[in-house]
């Protein structure tokens, strides 16, 4: 692990001192310290979990999630009811909720949230910003969309209508992505909605106040919130501090209240301090390394799974990850169903790794690899559009689900050296900047990524990523079988049907080599003893309302 030194870090922490006593608003402040900048804080075209600890204190969906559970309960919807066949859901909402802008919430309101997101020819459907979750999560936008209708059908309620019955409806509702924003500061802002300038403005318990980029975002407590706040918090700033030494120094100090991912090697000093300690986050993720298919060397299987056998995932886990990490067998993680035990690992053996690229005509390995073009359809073609370095991207920022970016992709590198794979590592800027180049297809080689579930359901670790493709953002994967299957359990109800499907999908992506999943993590909290209510969820969607502060 890469240190700052002592020195150094004693100078961040002394630097957030004067950012957050210009931000505070007063009374019982609660700063949690964040490895980097949000991306947006519309939470409709955000992917990023920095951006989702911000907004889920603020923007509501129509349900949430209870506790520690993945369970659904109501939300800004207090009931429902759904027809037998399960494609109509009608839902009572809540009648005395409000925008932070002093607009009403009502269902008009929810109507134009569920159109702005998935009619492409929408007024606020804006080409500058990208609805993934709504087309992974929906099957698409305008026709292709799962949901058919969404109407008003009285003041206080809203009705849905499906094409077909979708097994993770109340699940999917409850995600934070899903949440409703105020259609008036939506159209006064235009595209900036959601930036540092405007901030969001929803139905919550705490309301946008400021977002200074590389430093720190404040939002306050909403004194006219329709419903309840537990804990004592008037004010939540999020300190960005990118580094984890920096960020334990800031909580020793009193200059954070908590953070996210320690270093593996810090975590016995903060559960032995006497004004520190460390809660767990359950394990619902994954981190995987991704191959681009428009290198035509990755569309080998040989080579992809010489490339599985070549990298020592326990060694990485044992090296960089908390204590009860393991090693990842599939995209699904053994708490969820549909995981699928019988899946084999991949074995280290890097000898083996050497004869498979000698049997896919690669004796010496190498350094270089060709790229192939694409067609309107997303299709890779045949024709060739130059050549490259062998290229491996690193996160740049920590995640739950990848402590150390470029210390496991220097890791990753060495073991590629031993069977003859010269990789250069790729760096792309900051966390939305290689979000946006994933977006768009542009990390052509190896990449690095990883998922924390957002609903409790297979479907969001399968479904969200190849039910629809082939796509750019998934490095034009493609697999027709895959897609018809994710399809298929996405439109059952009946859990006991659901499950075998995503445990063949899982079994069919590990013969294929189409990802190479390395981990599967419990996330480490750090907190002064100060703090007490915190509420761990697995979907990491953890809400501060509960929080109190000394």
């Amino acid at each position: 692990m890469r240190k700052l030194s002592v020195f150094l870090i004693v100078m961040l922490v002394a630097g957030l001192v004067p950012a957050m006593s210009a931000t505070a608003q007063g009374g019982n402040i609660f700063t949690f310290g964040e490895f980097g900048n949000a991306v947006a804080l519309d939470p409709a075209i955000v992917t990023d979990g920095i951006s989702f600890r911000v907004t889920v204190q603020g923007c509501e969906s129509l349900l949430f999630f209870d506790g520690q559970t993945t369970n659904p309960i109501p939300g800004l919807a207090e009931s429902w009811t759904a027809s037998d066949d399960g494609t109509v859901w009608t839902f009572k909402l809540v009648e005395n909720a409000t925008f932070h802008d002093g607009t009403p919430f009502n269902a008009e309101a929810v109507v134009y949230n569920f159109e702005r997101w998935r009619f492409t020819d929408h007024p606020t459907h804006f080409p500058e910003v990208v609805f993934e979750y709504y087309e992974g999560m929906w099957g698409g936008f305008d026709d292709t969309s799962l949901i058919t209708n969404v109407e008003a059908t009285g003041e206080y309620e809203v009705t849905f209508t499906l094409s077909e019955p979708y097994g993770s409806m109340l699940n999917t509702l409850a995600m934070p992505m899903f949440a409703i924003s105020s259609p008036a500061a939506i159209e006064a802002a235009g595209a900036a909605y959601g930036t540092p300038s405007v901030g969001y403005s929803c139905t919550g318990p705490y309301k946008f106040v400021e977002w200074v980029s590389d430093d720190h975002i404040t939002i306050v407590r909403n004194e006219d919130y329709w419903g309840e706040i537990p804990g004592n918090v008037d004010t939540i700033i999020y300190q960005v501090i990118p580094n984890a030494a920096a960020r334990l120094a800031a909580l020793q100090s009193g200059a954070i209240d908590a953070f996210e991912q320690p270093n593996v090697e810090d975590i016995p000093a903060i559960e032995s301090g006497s004004n520190t300690y460390i809660e767990y986050r359950p394990s619902m993720n994954v981190f995987y390394l991704a191959f681009n298919y428009r290198v035509q060397e990755f569309r080998d299987p040989l080579v992809r799974q010489a490339i599985a056998m070549a990298i020592n995932r326990q060694e990485i886990v044992d090296a960089f990850y908390a204590p009860g990490a393991e090693v990842a067998k599939t995209m699904i993680p053994p708490s969820l169903w549909g995981y699928n035990a019988d899946v084999p690992a991949w074995d280290y053996d890097p000898e083996g790794a050497r004869a498979l690229l000698a049997e896919a005509g690669y004796p010496d390995g190498f350094s270089e690899v060709t790229l192939l073009g694409v067609d309107e359809n997303n299709m890779v073609t045949d024709e060739v559009v130059g050549t490259m370095p062998l290229t491996l991207y690193f996160m740049p920022v920590q995640r739950p689900y990848n402590p150390d970016g470029q210390g496991i992709g220097e890791a990753m590198a060495a073991y590629l050296a031993e069977i003859g794979l010269d990789v250069t590592l790729g760096q792309v800027g900051d966390w939305s900047a290689y979000l946006d180049e994933r977006t768009n297809g542009n990390l052509t080689g190896l990449y690095q990524l990883g998922w924390t579930g957002d609903n409790g359901d297979p479907d969001n670790f399968l479904g969200y990523f190849y039910a629809n493709q082939p796509v750019a953002r998934e490095g034009y994967y493609y697999n027709p079988e895959v897609g018809e299957l994710l399809n298929q359990a996405r439109g059952m109800v009946d859990q006991a049907e659901r499950d075998p499907i995503y445990q063949r999908v899982d079994q069919i992506m590990h013969d294929e080599v189409a990802r190479l999943y390395i981990a599967h993590s419990r996330v480490p909290l750090a907190f002064s003893s100060r703090v007490s209510g915190y509420v761990t969820n697995p979907l990491a969607t953890e809400h501060f309302k509960f929080v109190s502060v000394q």
